[in-house]
C-alpha cells in the first residue's frame, strides 16, 4: 500500500508545483529555482520517476519470461509497453497543445514515455550490466557538462533542444536519458519490496538515500544542481529524496498501519497518470484571468502567498475527487 501511498503524494505533489496561484507570490519552495539550486518543487518529478522503477518490479507482466505457465517472449513483453509508452506521448503532445496552443513534443508525459521506455529496456539486462548502464549515464552526463560548462545559454543540452525542439525546454531528450537512472533506482529497491523482505527493504531504502546524497553533494561544486539539466547531481540528490520518502512512507504505512489519514493519497495513487492527466486538461482550460480573479479574491482574507497555495490545493482537492470516483467503482486506468 506505501507505494500506491508514495505515487499519490506525488501527483499531488506535481499538481502544486505546476498550478501556482501567481507569480511572484507563490513560495518559494514550492517553485523550481530559476537555474542552479535545489528546492522541495524539486523532489517531485524525480520522486515519480523512482516509483515508476519500483512498480516495474512489482508488475509480473512487464518483461520477458520463461516461468513455466507464465512464458512470455520478448515481443510479448515489449509490445504492451511500446503502446503505453506511445500513448504516453501522445497525450503529452495533447496536453501542451492544449496548453501552449501549438505542438510540442517535449513535456512532462513526453519524457515519462521516453524515460520508462529506455529504463524497460535497460532492466532487460541482468543486474550487474544494469548497475553499469546507469554509472554510465551518470559519468557520461558529467563528463559532457564539464566539457560544455553549466552556463544558461551554453550547455549541451540546451544545444540539443534547440535542434531538436527549436526552443530550450526542461523535458528534452538529453534530460530523458539521464533520468533513466532515477528510475534504474526505484527497480534495484523494488525487488525488495517484491520479496517482503521488510530488513532488506529498509537497508535497501537507507543505503540509497545515504549514498546518493552523499555522492551528489560531493559532486556539488563541480557538477551544480540544476533541474532543467537533469545533472548528474541533481539526479542523484532526486534519487536520495525519492528513497528517503518512499522509506517514511514504507514505515508509516506498511509497518506501523498508519493507513486511514492517507487512504486519500492511496486513491490518487491507484489512478497516477489518469488524474494527471485528467486536471491538467481542466487546468490548461482555465483563463489565467480567472485563476487570478480567483487567488486576488481569497487574497483580500488571506496572505497572498497563502491564496496563492489555496489555488493549488483546489486541484489537489479536485484530483482527489476524481481519484475517489474511480476508486468507489474499482477503475484502474493503467496508462
Amino acid at each position: 500500500m506505501s507505494l500506491d501511498v508514495t505515487r499519490g503524494l506525488a501527483v499531488a505533489a506535481m499538481l502544486a508545483v505546476n498550478n501556482e496561484g501567481i507569480n511572484p507570490g507563490h513560495p518559494g519552495w514550492l517553485r523550481h529555482p530559476e537555474w542552479n539550486g535545489f528546492s522541495v518543487a524539486d523532489l517531485v518529478f524525480p520522486l515519480f520517476l523512482f516509483c515508476i522503477g519500483v512498480s516495474s518490479t512489482l508488475s509480473t507482466r512487464q518483461f520477458p519470461s520463461r516461468e513455466p505457465g507464465h512464458e512470455r517472449s520478448f515481443f510479448d513483453a515489449a509490445v504492451p509497453m511500446v503502446r503505453r509508452c506511445a500513448i504516453l506521448f501522445a497525450l503529452g503532445v495533447g496536453l501542451s497543445a492544449l496548453k501552449q496552443h501549438q505542438v510540442v513534443f517535449a513535456g512532462v508525459l513526453q519524457h515519462i514515455a521516453v524515460t520508462s521506455l529506455l529504463a524497460w529496456f535497460v532492466l532487460l539486462l541482468p543486474r550487474r550490466a544494469q548497475y553499469a548502464v546507469g554509472a554510465t549515464i551518470l559519468v557520461a552526463a558529467a563528463g559532457f557538462g564539464l566539457a560544455w560548462g553549466f552556463a544558461d545559454g551554453h550547455t549541451l543540452d540546451q544545444a540539443v533542444d534547440r535542434f531538436l525542439y527549436g526552443r530550450e525546454t526542461a523535458e528534452g531528450l538529453p534530460v530523458a536519458v539521464v533520468s533513466v537512472f532515477n528510475v534504474l533506482v526505484g527497480a534495484w529497491v523494488g525487488r525488495w519490496f517484491r520479496t517482503g523482505d521488510h530488513r532488506r527493504i529498509v537497508r535497501s531504502l537507507t543505503t540509497w538515500t545515504v549514498g546518493t546524497l552523499t555522492v551528489g553533494v560531493v559532486l556539488v561544486p563541480w557538477i551544480p544542481i540544476n533541474k532543467r539539466l537533469w545533472t548528474p547531481s541533481y539526479a542523484l540528490v532526486g534519487a536520495a529524496g525519492s528513497a528517503a520518502i518512499t522509506l517514511a512512507m514504507y514505515w508509516l504505512v506498511d509497518r506501523r498501519g498508519i493507513r486511514r489519514p492517507l487512504e486519500w493519497l492511496r486513491e490518487l495513487g491507484a489512478n497516477p497518470l489518469a488524474v494527471y492527466v485528467a486536471c491538467s486538461a481542466l487546468a490548461a482550460l482555465v483563463p489565467d484571468r480567472v485563476r487570478l480573479t480567483v487567488v486576488r479574491a481569497m487574497a483580500d482574507v488571506v496572505p497572498l502567498a497563502v491564496a496563492s497555495v489555496l489555488w493549488s490545493v483546489l486541484w489537489i482537492v479536485l484530483a482527489w475527487v476524481i481519484a475517489d470516483q474511480l476508486w468507489r467503482r474499482r477503475i484502474l486506468i493503467k496508462l
